[in-house]
């Protein structure tokens, strides 16, 4: 019996190995495919792309299955995925992108978009097809540094030209992009992408462009192959989860984008690690659809490992950047449990009107709405000196936004005058969160909102900040509740509200501060309850806007039983020495200069007087037996206001007039050009100076009975002049456009126009001034024009025309100068961060369109 069931047990053993053996056999013929029986080889150097696309056309035709790459280096150029094929990757294999350009097939994909000048290349695309997908353990390597070189030559224009025969579309130019994306699929549904390690891309990693169901679960990303190196873009697309990614990159993380007409919805982005060295969670900017229904949750963000690199900086942009500046919508959007490290800003959130559309000649959308995010629960260490900032536009507010739950700690050293600096509102420009250099708040500042709510915020810094904590400026309908804020002695409040109605502070606990809120600029309906302002010398500050009738507040514990009692007066001393004192509702102010506290028979505040000697004083709000609080005001000697030089810090041809200036009435300006600290011995100003050499001029201004100006200085430095144009070449890592003068250049040459062409330069991180002579055949009206990647600007005789500086992609802006017939200095400066590395000088003029200034046109 035991013998009988032993040979039954073979024999069963033996069909069921027979049986296996037929359905492996099967499955490699039919759903199994091996990119080696259909001729690829795996040893790096072989171009495969034929190979793999026959093993991908025959595992289609077979209805669907798995194209596989055992261990190995495949290099290949553009493969298309198609319907039901998976490509499957082995532990140690490769899949590597060709390093020549002929080997990207040009395409136009079926889906207009803002992109399509700048994307029409790709290692691995799929377009209309289902349930697709690449798995495994394997890598895929873009080999992009190889292929940034790449620009459209004239050459490539004839074959473009038949491509793209949709002449509403965009259309790439000589000198657009070539580079290939690593992964591109449009209009596919059911795609997944799992398990493997992306890297090196030529230009963005990944971009899903109007595709419905796409899954991406622990990918690797590692985006530092050239410029323009995005991880993840989800472009008008729907129903996109992202779990478990982990990736760095020089570009944006994984961004939201909508360069066409789509939506971006339903998007599930969680338990990732994402490290930028620019924005790791963006929404934008192209926003012309715009994005809906968007949960992130249970994220690390953080700076890129790397150095150096094309695009940001180092300790990245903004953490979480939210953008819609091309119309559109972006709503319903929920953030929550995100740690992060450093990044310049840890939140931005920006509605502006930009305008780009899907197709050139297209009328762009109207300004859109940003609406309903919520974001909470947020850890933040050594954020940067910029700020997070909620900014929208006049008479278009962002609206409904909860921020709870919060801790950032800051880097500090923000100043008074960065405090009370006015911001422009830059409408149409590119939004970044470095755009408006460090903005007057070191925590939040929030413009142009409507329905804004802080619960359980608590900021920090490493270094003594002198910006308020949070300025709100023209924003209605705020809620502060459990607010707290590290502040400065000397810093105006821990709160400051500028022409922002009904507001409503509550259970606030502020550690010790002069004031906890300056209420300014016609801000109506203050409403403060419930807190706790026992270690608050100064509660509410307010200024000669605001009337008493404005502020409702009830029980806070204050020691102090009514508004009146909690208020001080205000005291202020202006630049040219003039004091002013406030107190709401035409209450008498009663003030000493003597050091004992006020009374009804002190002196009495009738209007503005003027004080230049030291002084302290002390003011208090009398109303029959009531008394406010006591203002106090420690004034040193009044300071000459410092000389004003025009222009100033510039280079000239054959002499340059310079004047000097004193706000301060009757204040005199002495000054030397030799470098020498000009004191009263110096020579005095009397009218304009004539520079004819390399000068350092030093000025101050003096006066009886006030301290001496703080000294001033401008540098002039003569410039040749010859055919063309001469420059000074710079290694210098920037945000901003420098002080040139200031600086010492690496090289200094000559070429034919206002190009770089001709000059050997660094990828990234340098800088250019070009001088030239313009030679202008009649007077009248002209503009110039100047585009640039990341910061420009262009002077005619001295004067500021066009200010590019700071862009984030290559932007074109332009300037008008009524020029007299002759020859006229044109100085551009030019500044390279990252990016794609590009400079154009052009203009147009009565009798001549608009064209780049040539060599024939310098004298």
């Amino acid at each position: 019996m035991f013998f009988n069931n032993k040979l039954l047990l073979k024999q069963n053993l033996f069909l069921l190995i027979t049986f296996l053996v037929a359905s492996l056999s099967f499955a490699q013929t039919k759903g199994y495919l091996n990119v080696l029986d259909f001729g690829a080889k795996a040893d790096g150097k072989t171009l495969n792309t034929k190979a793999i696309q026959r093993a991908i056309d025959q595992c289609y035709n077979n209805g669907g299955g798995t194209v596989n790459f055992p261990a190995g280096n495949f290099l290949t150029g553009t493969i298309q995925l198609k319907d039901h094929v998976i490509l499957h990757l082995q532990a140690g294999s490769k899949i590597l992108g060709s390093t020549d350009i002929k080997d990207y097939p040009m395409y136009l994909p079926l889906v207009p978009n803002n992109m399509d000048k700048d994307v029409y290349r790709a290692l691995i695309r799929g377009e209309n097809a289902k349930n697709i997908g690449i798995t495994g353990s394997g890598i895929i390597d873009g080999q992009g540094k190889d292929l940034q070189i790449n620009k459209i030559r004239k050459s490539d224009l004839e074959e473009i030209h038949k491509i793209y025969n949709d002449k509403t579309r965009y259309i790439p130019g000589k000198g657009d992009d070539q580079r290939p994306f690593l992964m591109r699929f449009v209009a596919c549904n059911d795609i997944k992408i799992q398990g493997v390690t992306l890297q090196y891309p030529a230009k963005w990693t990944q971009h899903y462009l109007n595709c419905d169901g796409i899954t991406i679960r622990d990918v690797k990303v590692f985006a530092h192959g050239g410029a323009n190196n995005d991880m993840v873009d989800i472009d008008g697309s729907k129903n996109v989860v992202i779990t478990g990614l982990i990736g760095d990159s020089d570009d944006d993380g994984i961004c939201l984008k909508s360069t066409g007409e789509a939506i971006v919805e339903n998007v599930l982005i969680s338990d990732c690690i994402l490290r930028s060295r620019t924005n790791p969670i963006k929404a934008g900017t192209d926003s012309y659809g715009g994005f809906k229904n968007i949960t992130i949750n249970n994220c690390f963000i953080g700076p890129s490992i790397t150095e150096d690199g094309y695009s940001g900086r180092k300790e990245g942009l903004a953490g979480i950047a939210l953008e819609l500046v091309d119309g559109g919508i972006l709503e319903n959007v929920t953030i929550s449990n995100i740690t992060m490290e450093e990044m310049a800003a840890p939140i931005f959130i920006r509605l502006g009107n930009r305008g780009r559309t899907p197709k050139p000649n297209m009328q762009s959308r109207p300004i859109g709405i940003v609406n309903n995010i919520n974001i909470n629960n947020i850890v933040a260490k050594n954020a940067g000196r910029t700020g997070c900032s909620i900014i929208g536009e006049k008479n278009h507010p962002i609206t409904n936004i909860s921020i709870s739950n919060i801790k950032i700690n800051f880097d500090g050293g923000g100043t008074l005058s960065e405090a009370n600096e006015e911001k422009p509102e830059l409408v149409n420009e590119y939004p970044e969160s470095t755009q408006l250099g460090n903005l007057p708040a070191y925590g939040f500042f929030v413009r142009h909102a409507d329905g804004i709510t802080f619960r359980d915020v608590e900021f920090n810094y490493n270094k003594e900040d002198l910006r308020p904590a949070l300025l709100f400026d023209d924003v209605q309908n705020v809620k502060l509740l459990n607010f707290d804020a590290e502040i400065a002695k000397d810093t105006k409040a821990q709160i400051v509200l500028h022409g922002s109605n009904s507001v409503f502070i509550k259970e606030c606990s502020p550690r010790s501060s002069n004031v906890f809120i300056s209420i300014e600029k016609n801000s109506k309906d203050i409403n403060i309850t419930g807190n706790n302002f026992s270690n608050i010398s100064k509660p509410i500050h307010i200024d000669e806007t605001i009337r008493m009738e404005e502020i409702k507040i009830s029980p806070n514990l204050t020691g102090k039983s009514s508004l009146f009692e909690i208020l001080q007066p205000s005291i202020h001393r202006d630049s040219l020495g003039m004091v002013k004192m406030y107190f709401p509702d035409f209450i008498d102010i009663f003030y000493t200069t003597d050091g004992t506290d006020p009374s009804k028979y002190a002196n009495r505040y009738w209007m503005p007087f003027e004080q230049i000697k030291p002084v302290t004083f002390k003011a208090m709000a009398i109303k029959k037996d009531q008394n406010s609080s006591i203002a106090v005001l420690k004034l040193d000697r009044l300071k000459v206001l410092s000389p004003q030089i025009f222009p100033k810090d510039q280079f000239f041809n054959k002499k340059i007039g310079v004047k000097l200036r004193s706000n301060t009435k009757g204040a005199s300006i002495y000054y030397s050009l030799d470098g020498s600290a000009p004191t009263k011995d110096s020579e005095k100003y009397t009218k304009p100076l004539q520079i004819k050499r390399t000068s350092l001029l030093r000025a101050i201004a003096v006066k009886d009975g006030y301290e001496q100006s703080d000294k001033v200085y401008s540098k002039y430095e003569p410039v040749k002049k010859i055919k063309g144009v001469e420059y000074k070449y710079y290694e210098i890592k920037l945000e901003k456009l420098p002080n040139f003068i200031s600086m010492t250049s690496k090289k200094i040459g000559s070429v034919e126009r206002f190009s770089f062409d001709e000059i050997q330069t660094k990828e990234f991180n340098f800088a250019l001034v070009m001088h030239g002579f313009l030679n202008v055949k009649s007077t009248g009206e002209y503009t110039f024009f100047i585009s640039s990647n990341d910061g420009s600007k262009l002077l005619i005789d001295h004067k500021e025309i066009i200010n590019n500086d700071g862009a984030h992609g290559s932007q074109e802006k332009s300037g008008n100068v009524h020029l007299s017939k002759g020859v006229h200095l044109v100085e551009v400066r030019y500044f390279q961060a990252g990016g794609v590395k590009s400079l154009k000088v052009l203009w147009r003029g009565p009798g001549f369109e608009k064209h780049e200034i040539t060599n024939q046109e310098l004298d």
